[in-house]
C-alpha cells in the first residue's frame, strides 16, 4: 500500500506544479510483461525504479541505458548492492551483487546534459539472457501533446478541444474517425540472436500488439520485411539481414501503418566464412517429467551456425520465457535448465526453432514425491477402518507410519508396490481411539510424504518442514519443503548461530497444504542455523549448517543401551569438535551398510541423533555405528537379539476377539525374502477361507480379510505358512 501511496502523491504533485515528469516502460521479451520502468525527473536528476514482477521466473541481474539522439551522461547513484561503470559517454552498465529477485525494486538516479533525457534500457537475468527492455521518453500512448489540450490514448491534441481514444479532435469539437493503431504502448520485440551476423537469418518475436496488424520492420532506413501479428496480437517470423549492411550498431525499427514505432538497438556482425555447412534436422530431447527444484538437461540436434530458440509456453498456451542456444561444429547442443521450486503443477509445452524449422514437445511437472497417496476419509470414527491407496516406485517397499494426535506412533507396516505402482494398506482404529488429528508418514527410500485424517472431527493439519540437505556452502540454495492447512500463510526466519534473526520471510500454502521455498545463503558465515516456521500457536524449527567443515578432533560415540531388539530406536550422543561435519553409519553383522547420516556437532561440540532404528527383521549379532570426520574416526558396538524362530503370525488386535463384517489384519516375519505365504482361516479342521500372499525382501507381510456376516460365532485358527515353517494363532469372532 505503500507503494500505491507514494505514486498517488507523486501524480498529485505532477498535476499541481508540473515539476515532475513521469514515464513507465515495460519489457521487450516474452509475454506477459515481467520487468517494469517507472521513472520521475526532477531539476535535471531522473530517478528510475525497476520493478521485477512477482509472477516472474527469472532474477535482473544487470541493467544497461543509452541515451538516444545525442546527449551524454554526467553522474549516477546506485543502492547498496549493485555497482556502475560509464562504458561510453550514452552508456551506462549496472551490475547486481545480489540479483533482484521476483516481487522486488531498485532505484537509480541519473544525471545528463539534458533536462528531460531520452534513453533506452535493457534488463539480463544471471545467464546474460535479456529479460526486458524498452524506451523512456515523453512520447505517450502514440499521440504528440501540445499545449491547450488534453491527451489521451490514441490521436492527436490541437489547442481547444478534447481528444478521445481512437480518435483525432479538432478546435471546435468535431471527430474524425482515425485507424486503430497498431503498435501499442505495451507491445515489445526482440531480435534472436541479438547481435546477428550479415546476410544470416534472424528471428523477430512480438508480444502485445494489435490483432491482426501489418508491421515493416527497418534496420535504420531500409525496410527488410514485412508481416503481420496474429489474432492475440503476438507474431514470430524470420527475415534475413541483407548483405549491403553494414557492420556496427544500429537500430532496429518496428512501425505500423500510423507512423507508430518500436526500436531496437545492437550491433551486426560481420559474418564467418567457412566450409560447407551440412543442413542436420532440428531435434530436442528431454524427460518428460518435471519435478520442482530438479536440473534438467535438455540436448538434441541442429544445423551448425544456427540460434535456436526455445519458448516455454503453459498448459493454456501463454508464453512463459525464452531460451536461447547455439549448436556445435558438430551440430550438437546441449544445456542445464532449473525447474523452479514455485512452478505450477501440470502441463507445459516448449517449441523449438532455428529460423527455418521448429519442433514441439510436451512436459509434465509433477508433485515433488515419487510416492501419491491418499485415504479414503478425511475423517472416521472410533472403531472404523482407514484405508490408504495409491502409487509409487514398483517393486519397493512402502512404509506407512501411523500416529496419534500426541505424536505417539500407533502402528507401523512395510507394504510391496506391485508392479504396476499401485500400493495399499488398511489400518483398523481402536474402539477407543482418541478424538483429534492423525499422522500417517509414508515414506519410500529417501521420499517422505505425509497425510492426515481426524477421528470424531475434522483433520487440522500441524505445520512440517523438511529441508532438502542437512549441510550447505554459501553458493548453495537451500530449499525447505513446508506442510500445513490448505492456503495458510506461514512465517519463515531464520536465525544465525548467535540466536540474532538473520532472514524472515512469508510463505503461502497451496490448496493441498503443501509448497516449496528456498532462499540464498550468499551472506552467510559459517555455522549452524536454524529455519523456524510458524503459523497460529504452532512452531517448528530445523537447523542446517553453513560452510562447515569436517574437524581434526576425536570422536566419542555412545548409546542409550547395549542391546536392542528388531524395530528398536537407537538414540546416539557423543562428542567432537565444535561445528564440525559427521558421518554416521550402522552395519549388520554382515558386513552391510543398513543406513549411513550426516550429522554435525554444535557449537559447543556435542551431538545426537535420532535417526537410526534395528530393521524390523535383523539378523542376530553384533552391529556396529561408525562416526567419521576427515581422518578422525569412532565406533561402537551393540547387540542385536531375536527370540523368532521360523515364521510368526499376528493380529491387529491383542484380544484376538472380532465381530462378523471386521476387517482383521493378519501379520507376520521371519517368512523367508520374497517368498509365497498360504495363509488358511479355518474351524475344526474344516478350511473357511484361504488368502494367499507374500513376503518382502525383508521376510515380513500383512495381508487383510473382511469377516462374513454369514460366518457361525466360535473360536477359529489363522494358519500362515511358508518356506520357514507354520504358525498359528486363535481368533473369537463373535
Amino acid at each position: 500500500m505503500s507503494k500505491v501511496l507514494s505514486k498517488s502523491i507523486i501524480l498529485l504533485v505532477l498535476l499541481i506544479s508540473s515539476i515532475f515528469t513521469t514515464y513507465t516502460v515495460q519489457q521487450v521479451n516474452a509475454s506477459p510483461t515481467f520487468v517494469t520502468v517507472t521513472t520521475t525527473n526532477t531539476e535535471g536528476v531522473t530517478t528510475l525504479s525497476v520493478s521485477n514482477s512477482a509472477d516472474s521466473t527469472s532474477s535482473v541481474s544487470s541493467f544497461t541505458l543509452q541515451i538516444n539522439g545525442g546527449g551524454t551522461f554526467k553522474s549516477f547513484k546506485l543502492e547498496n548492492g549493485w555497482f556502475g561503470v560509464k562504458t561510453s559517454p550514452t552508456t551506462l552498465a549496472f551490475s547486481a551483487i545480489n540479483p533482484l529477485k521476483p516481487g522486488k525494486s531498485v532505484s537509480f538516479q541519473i544525471k545528463t546534459d539534458q533536462q528531460e533525457p531520452t534513453m533506452i534500457w535493457k534488463a539480463l537475468d544471471v545467464n546474460n539472457i535479456e529479460i526486458g527492455s524498452g524506451d523512456i521518453g515523453t512520447q505517450t500512448s502514440g499521440g504528440t501533446q501540445t499545449s491547450g489540450g488534453t491527451q489521451t490514448s490514441g490521436g492527436t491534441q490541437t489547442s481547444g478541444g478534447t481528444q478521445t481514444s481512437g480518435g483525432t479532435q479538432t478546435s471546435g469539437g468535431t471527430q474524425v474517425q482515425q485507424t486503430v493503431r497498431g503498435i501499442l504502448d505495451t507491445s515489445t520485440f526482440r531480435i534472436i540472436p541479438s547481435t546477428p551476423a550479415i546476410g544470416s537469418h534472424v528471428r523477430v518475436m512480438g508480444f502485445s500488439f494489435s490483432s491482426l496488424t501489418n508491421l515493416d520492420l527497418y534496420i535504420g532506413n531500409d525496410k527488410i520485411g514485412s508481416f503481420s501479428s496474429n489474432d492475440k496480437g503476438n507474431f514470430v517470423t524470420t527475415v534475413i539481414i541483407p548483405d549491403s549492411e553494414q557492420a556496427g550498431s544500429v537500430n532496429f525499427v518496428l512501425k505500423d501503418q500510423q507512423g507508430n514505432q518500436k526500436s531496437f538497438s545492437t550491433n551486426l556482425k560481420v559474418p564467418q566464412h567457412g566450409g560447407v555447412v551440412q543442413n542436420i534436422p532440428l531435434t530436442v530431447n528431454f524427460d518428460p517429467i518435471f519435478h520442482r527444484g530438479e536440473t534438467k538437461l535438455v540436448s538434441g540436434k541442429a544445423t551448425p551456425g544456427t540460434t535456436l530458440t526455445f519458448t516455454i509456453f503453459d498448459s493454456k498456451g501463454n508464453p512463459i520465457t525464452t531460451l536461447t542456444a547455439q549448436p556445435d561444429k558438430d551440430g550438437n547442443y546441449s544445456f542445464k535448465r532449473i525447474i523452479p521450486i514455485d512452478s505450477e503443477f501440470g502441463k507445459y509445452s516448449v517449441t523449438v526453432s532455428d529460423g527455418k524449422s521448429q519442433v514441439s514437445k510436451q512436459f509434465n511437472i509433477v508433485t515433488t514425491h515419487e510416492i501419491t497417496v491418499a485415504t479414503s476419509s478425511k475423517k472416521y470414527e472410533a472403531g472404523q477402518t482407514v484405508f490408504v491407496n495409491g502409487t509409487s516406485i514398483s517393486n519397493q517397499i512402502v512404509t506407512f507410519a501411523f500416529s496419534d494426535p500426541t505424536g505417539h506412533q500407533i502402528y507401523s507396516k512395510d507394504a510391496n508396490v506391485t508392479s504396476s505402482g499401485t500400493v495399499s494398506t488398511p489400518y483398523k482404529l481402536e474402539d477407543s481411539a482418541m478424538q483429534g488429528t492423525y499422522t500417517i508418514t509414508v515414506s519410500q527410500g529417501n521420499d517422505v510424504t505425509l497425510l492426515y485424517f481426524g477421528v470424531g472431527e475434522d483433520p487440522s493439519p500441524p505445520i512440517t518442514a523438511k529441508l532438502d540437505k542437512l549441510s550447505y556452502s554459501a553458493t548453495d540454495k537451500p530449499v525447505i519443503s513446508v506442510t500445513g492447512p490448505s492456503s495458510s500463510t506461514l512465517n519463515l526466519i531464520i536465525v544465525d548461530p548467535s540466536d540474532k534473526q538473520k532472514f524472515a520471510d512469508v510463505i503461502s500454502l497451496g490448496s493441498d497444504g503443501q509448497t516449496t521455498y528456498s532462499f540464498n545463503l550468499t551472506s552467510y558465515t559459517p555455522g549452524i542455523y536454524s529455519a523456524v516456521v510458524a503459523h497460529a500457536d504452532q512452531k517448528i524449527q530445523k537447523q542446517f549448517a553453513v560452510g562447515l567443515a569436517v574437524g581434526s578432533g576425536k570422536i566419542l560415540l555412545n548409546t542409550v543401551k547395549d542391546t536392542y531388539l528388531p524395530g528398536d530406536n537407537i538414540i546416539i550422543i557423543g562428542k567432537a569438535n565444535p561445528n564440525t561435519l559427521l558421518q554416521i553409519s550402522l552395519t549388520d553383522p554382515n558386513g552391510i551398510i543398513v543406513k549411513s547420516v550426516q550429522t554435525f556437532s554444535d557449537k559447543t561440540g556435542h551431538l545426537s541423533s535420532f535417526d537410526f532404528k534395528i530393521p524390523a527383521v535383523a539378523t542376530p549379532g553384533t552391529w556396529k555405528l561408525d562416526g567419521t570426520s576427515g581422518v578422525n574416526h569412532a565406533s561402537t558396538n551393540i547387540t542385536v537379539k531375536s527370540t523368532k524362530q521360523g515364521i510368526t503370525v499376528h493380529l491387529d488386535r491383542a484380544s484376538g476377539s472380532y465381530t462378523r463384517g471386521d476387517i482383521m489384519v493378519v501379520s507376520g516375519t521371519d517368512a523367508g525374502n520374497t517368498a509365497s505365504i498360504s495363509i488358511k482361516v479355518g474351524n475344526n479342521n474344516t478350511i473357511v477361507d484361504t488368502l494367499p500372499t507374500s513376503s518382502t525382501n525383508r521376510g515380513d507381510y500383512s495381508t487383510s480379510w473382511q469377516i462374513p456376516r454369514s460366518i457361525n460365532p466360535g473360536t477359529y485358527s489363522v494358519e500362515a505358512s511358508s518356506i520357514t515353517g507354520t504358525a498359528t494363532i486363535s481368533v473369537r469372532i463373535q
